[in-house]
Protein backbone atom coordinates (compact mmCIF):
# COMPACT_ATOMS: atom_id res chain seq x y z
CA UNK A 1 0.00 0.00 0.00
CA UNK A 2 1.22 3.69 -0.47
CA UNK A 3 1.93 6.06 2.24
CA UNK A 4 -1.60 7.94 1.82
CA UNK A 5 -3.51 4.71 1.80
CA UNK A 6 -2.04 3.70 5.26
CA UNK A 7 -2.71 7.14 6.20
CA UNK A 8 -6.23 7.21 5.67
CA UNK A 9 -7.23 3.81 6.69
CA UNK A 10 -5.20 4.07 9.74
CA UNK A 11 -6.78 7.39 10.76
CA UNK A 12 -9.99 5.49 10.44
CA UNK A 13 -9.11 3.12 12.91
CA UNK A 14 -7.87 5.77 15.56
CA UNK A 15 -11.01 7.69 14.80
CA UNK A 16 -12.85 4.11 15.63
CA UNK A 17 -11.63 3.94 18.95
CA UNK A 18 -13.49 5.19 21.73
CA UNK A 19 -13.15 8.44 24.12
CA UNK A 20 -13.03 6.22 27.38
CA UNK A 21 -10.59 3.63 25.87
CA UNK A 22 -8.41 6.42 23.97
CA UNK A 23 -8.02 7.97 27.46
CA UNK A 24 -7.80 4.59 29.05
CA UNK A 25 -5.07 3.29 26.47
CA UNK A 26 -3.28 7.01 27.32
CA UNK A 27 -3.35 6.56 30.49
CA UNK A 28 -1.26 2.64 30.00
CA UNK A 29 0.66 4.40 27.83
CA UNK A 30 2.23 7.34 29.63
CA UNK A 31 2.71 5.14 32.77
CA UNK A 32 4.82 3.12 30.79
CA UNK A 33 6.79 5.61 29.40
CA UNK A 34 7.05 7.16 33.05
CA UNK A 35 9.13 3.98 33.45
CA UNK A 36 11.57 3.58 30.81
CA UNK A 37 15.26 4.75 31.67
CA UNK A 38 14.95 7.02 28.50
CA UNK A 39 12.29 9.29 30.41
CA UNK A 40 13.92 9.11 33.81
CA UNK A 41 17.48 10.32 32.52
CA UNK A 42 15.81 13.11 30.76
CA UNK A 43 15.54 16.65 31.89
CA UNK A 44 14.07 18.31 28.56
CA UNK A 45 11.08 15.98 26.60
CA UNK A 46 10.01 17.30 23.61
CA UNK A 47 6.28 16.29 22.61
CA UNK A 48 3.36 17.49 20.78
CA UNK A 49 -0.14 18.65 21.70
CA UNK A 50 -2.45 15.47 21.45
CA UNK A 51 -5.15 15.59 18.49
CA UNK A 52 -8.42 14.46 19.36
CA UNK A 53 -7.93 10.96 18.29
CA UNK A 54 -4.04 10.77 19.42
CA UNK A 55 -2.77 9.39 22.67
CA UNK A 56 -3.45 11.97 25.38
CA UNK A 57 0.30 13.56 25.81
CA UNK A 58 -1.22 16.12 28.77
CA UNK A 59 -1.12 13.10 31.05
CA UNK A 60 2.62 12.85 30.12
CA UNK A 61 3.37 16.71 29.91
CA UNK A 62 1.88 16.91 33.29
CA UNK A 63 3.43 14.12 35.07
CA UNK A 64 6.72 15.68 33.67
CA UNK A 65 6.07 19.43 35.54
CA UNK A 66 4.82 16.65 38.76
CA UNK A 67 8.75 15.64 38.63
CA UNK A 68 10.27 18.67 37.59
CA UNK A 69 10.97 18.10 33.93
CA UNK A 70 11.06 21.01 31.26
CA UNK A 71 8.19 20.06 28.64
CA UNK A 72 8.70 21.78 25.11
CA UNK A 73 6.10 21.43 21.79
CA UNK A 74 6.85 22.35 18.56
CA UNK A 75 5.22 25.52 16.11
CA UNK A 76 5.32 24.37 12.88
CA UNK A 77 6.01 27.28 10.50
CA UNK A 78 3.84 25.71 7.30
CA UNK A 79 5.85 28.35 4.89
CA UNK A 80 9.10 27.29 5.42
CA UNK A 81 8.17 23.78 6.42
CA UNK A 82 9.81 24.22 9.52
CA UNK A 83 9.91 23.20 13.19
CA UNK A 84 11.07 25.23 16.32
CA UNK A 85 10.08 24.13 19.99
CA UNK A 86 8.93 26.19 22.63
CA UNK A 87 9.31 25.27 26.65
CA UNK A 88 5.84 25.66 28.26
CA UNK A 89 5.14 25.65 32.20
CA UNK A 90 1.31 25.50 31.62
CA UNK A 91 -1.50 24.74 29.08
CA UNK A 92 -2.13 28.36 29.37
CA UNK A 93 0.87 28.95 27.24
CA UNK A 94 -0.86 27.17 24.10
CA UNK A 95 -3.11 28.20 21.86
CA UNK A 96 -4.97 27.03 18.32
CA UNK A 97 -2.83 26.51 15.62
CA UNK A 98 -3.02 24.85 12.45
CA UNK A 99 -5.63 22.11 11.80
CA UNK A 100 -6.83 23.62 15.56
CA UNK A 101 -3.53 21.82 17.30
CA UNK A 102 -2.19 23.68 20.32
CA UNK A 103 0.95 24.94 20.09
CA UNK A 104 3.15 27.45 22.07
CA UNK A 105 2.72 31.05 22.25
CA UNK A 106 5.73 32.22 20.72
CA UNK A 107 5.55 35.94 23.03
CA UNK A 108 5.09 33.60 26.19
CA UNK A 109 7.31 30.47 25.75
CA UNK A 110 11.17 29.90 25.56
CA UNK A 111 12.55 28.60 22.26
CA UNK A 112 14.77 26.02 23.00
CA UNK A 113 17.53 24.11 20.78
CA UNK A 114 17.11 20.55 19.92
CA UNK A 115 20.72 19.72 21.08
CA UNK A 116 19.48 21.02 24.64
CA UNK A 117 16.34 18.31 24.20
CA UNK A 118 17.22 15.38 26.13
CA UNK A 119 14.07 13.21 24.73
CA UNK A 120 12.05 13.67 21.48
CA UNK A 121 8.83 11.78 21.58
CA UNK A 122 8.15 11.51 17.79
CA UNK A 123 4.70 11.28 16.57
CA UNK A 124 3.50 9.34 13.80
CA UNK A 125 0.46 7.72 12.17
CA UNK A 126 1.87 4.20 11.92
CA UNK A 127 4.49 1.65 12.79
CA UNK A 128 6.27 -1.31 11.88
CA UNK A 129 8.08 -3.74 14.76
CA UNK A 130 11.63 -2.75 12.95
CA UNK A 131 11.10 1.13 14.30
CA UNK A 132 9.67 2.41 10.69
CA UNK A 133 7.45 4.75 11.07
CA UNK A 134 4.80 6.97 8.55
CA UNK A 135 3.94 10.60 10.02
CA UNK A 136 1.25 12.92 8.34
CA UNK A 137 3.26 13.89 5.69
CA UNK A 138 5.00 17.00 6.09
CA UNK A 139 8.00 15.85 7.18
CA UNK A 140 8.35 18.15 9.87
CA UNK A 141 10.13 15.23 11.77
CA UNK A 142 12.33 13.70 9.50
CA UNK A 143 14.10 17.13 8.77
CA UNK A 144 14.19 18.18 12.40
CA UNK A 145 15.85 14.77 13.55
CA UNK A 146 18.45 14.52 10.45
CA UNK A 147 21.11 15.58 13.18
CA UNK A 148 19.82 14.97 15.94
CA UNK A 149 21.59 12.27 18.57
CA UNK A 150 19.68 12.08 21.67
CA UNK A 151 16.96 9.80 22.32
CA UNK A 152 13.95 8.99 20.89
CA UNK A 153 11.01 7.14 21.11
CA UNK A 154 7.28 6.48 19.64
CA UNK A 155 4.01 6.43 21.56
CA UNK A 156 1.23 4.31 19.49
CA UNK A 157 -2.04 2.01 19.80
CA UNK A 158 -1.31 -1.13 19.21
CA UNK A 159 -3.35 -0.97 16.21
CA UNK A 160 -0.72 1.63 15.05
CA UNK A 161 1.96 -1.23 14.54
CA UNK A 162 1.58 -2.73 10.89
CA UNK A 163 3.75 -5.62 9.55
CA UNK A 164 5.19 -3.50 6.68
CA UNK A 165 5.32 0.07 5.30
CA UNK A 166 6.90 1.75 2.50
CA UNK A 167 10.03 3.91 3.38
CA UNK A 168 12.28 6.51 1.63
CA UNK A 169 15.80 6.61 2.65
CA UNK A 170 15.30 9.96 5.14
CA UNK A 171 12.90 8.46 6.87
CA UNK A 172 13.80 8.12 10.66
CA UNK A 173 13.61 5.04 12.47
CA UNK A 174 11.98 4.78 16.07
CA UNK A 175 14.64 2.73 18.05
CA UNK A 176 11.98 2.51 21.29
CA UNK A 177 7.36 2.21 20.61
CA UNK A 178 5.37 2.03 23.66
CA UNK A 179 2.27 1.05 23.19
CA UNK A 180 -0.73 0.22 25.57
CA UNK A 181 0.66 -3.65 26.01
CA UNK A 182 4.05 -3.73 24.39
CA UNK A 183 7.93 -2.45 24.74
CA UNK A 184 9.00 -2.56 21.09
CA UNK A 185 13.27 -2.25 20.80
CA UNK A 186 13.13 -1.70 17.15
CA UNK A 187 17.27 -0.96 17.26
Amino acid sequence: MEKKEIRNSMMKNLKNISAPERDEKSKQIIEKLLNTEEMKSADIIATTMPMEYEINTKYLITACWKLNKSVVVPKCNHETRKMHFYKINSFDDLKKGYFGIQEPIEEKCEEINKELIDLIIVPGVAYTKNGERIGYGGGYYDRYLEDYNKQLLALAYDIQIIDELPTEKHDIKMPLILTESRIIEAM
